[in-house]
């Protein structure tokens, strides 16, 4: 597919998870002029462009969003990650008067297990997901691997002579992760007699996030929604064998996907097998790497999106 970066002008707005930055870089290597407006603090200092605070009253909410009307005749494409600046949508119609193209992305919890709202099923011009699981929610959308720059990510061979193995969990959010399964399970590990290292990370830089991958011998992830985020595709581009939860109908249809399918339930005999098994571990490791070169590669997912923009 050749890309023409003349004349489309995007601006993300939203930050989950990086996404939209990921996806800005992306653009950016191809010439596009791609931006990121956020609202609030950027908590994990992913980097954006533009921000507006989202606190205040009536005036102070009209005042922004004036502001927003001026800098927006600068794109041509909005693309939203995870909901528009009304919840219910009722904003795109002003979009839509003003001739811009609008993208909803759905990235998990405000779409799952929800109806769209029906403002931005009818007055996006296209709507897509991060996770596949969400397809059924969204209907008529298109999964778009969430990206990340491989070239950026370091592959970490394994320490073949460790003695104490490190066992890393990074959750966002405690509840819809399994943390407490995740817990219970290293407390019998331990209690057992093996000899391991947990690392519970919670509202760290990104920096921090990826040093402390970097530095860990088994990733685990979330337990409870049935599909891997960010997180787990940062660590398979870094080499690092992961455990995930993974709904059986999806990893059905994903049968190449490298990881350690794992339940609440699964979650202490598989932490055992990676702990006892160091080829186990090396394998997944280095398929991990390949499938995100593969599904995950920021070059790829820009081919793919510039291609639902200029249809």
């Amino acid at each position: 597919m050749k890309i023409h970066p003349e004349g489309i002008r995007i601006l993300h707005i939203g930050n989950i998870a990086g996404v939209p930055q990921n996806i800005r870089d992306g653009q950016r290597m191809f010439g596009y002029k791609s931006e990121v407006l956020s609202f609030g603090e950027d908590q994990f200092k992913y980097g954006v462009d533009i921000s507006f605070s989202s606190h205040g009253n009536i005036s102070r909410k009209i005042n922004i969003l004036y502001n927003i009307i001026k800098i927006i005749f600068q794109y041509d494409i909005l693309h939203f990650h995870a909901s528009s600046l009304h919840r219910m949508g009722l904003d795109l119609l002003i979009w839509k008067v003003l001739g811009k193209k609008v993208i909803m992305h759905y990235h998990g919890s405000e779409i799952r297990n929800k109806k769209q709202p029906l403002i931005q099923k009818y007055f996006a011009d296209k709507c897509v997901v991060s996770t596949p699981d969400l397809l059924a929610f969204v209907p008529n959308s298109i999964w778009i691997p969430n990206p990340i720059d491989t070239k950026k990510y370091i592959f970490v061979e394994p320490n073949l002579q460790v003695n104490k193995l490190r066992i890393l969990h990074a959750p966002s959010n405690k509840n819809i992760k399994g943390t407490e399964h995740v817990i219970q399970a290293i407390d019998k590990l331990k209690k057992d007699g093996y000899d391991i290292e947990f690392i519970l990370l919670e509202k760290v830089s990104h920096d921090k996030v990826l040093k402390e991958i970097e530095l860990s011998d088994i990733i685990v992830d979330q337990l409870i929604l049935g599909w891997y985020g960010v997180f787990s595709i940062e660590t398979m581009c870094m080499g690092k064998p992961t455990l995930c939860y993974i709904r059986q109908d999806l990893s059905e249809n994903y049968p190449e996907l490298p990881i350690l399918n794992t339940t609440p339930k699964s979650i202490y005999v598989n932490l055992i097998e990676l702990i006892e098994n160091q080829e186990h571990r090396i394998e997944l490791g280095a398929q991990g790497r390949r499938y995100v070169e593969k599904i995950h590669d920021s070059r790829e997912v820009t081919k793919r999106l510039i291609d639902i923009y200029t249809k």
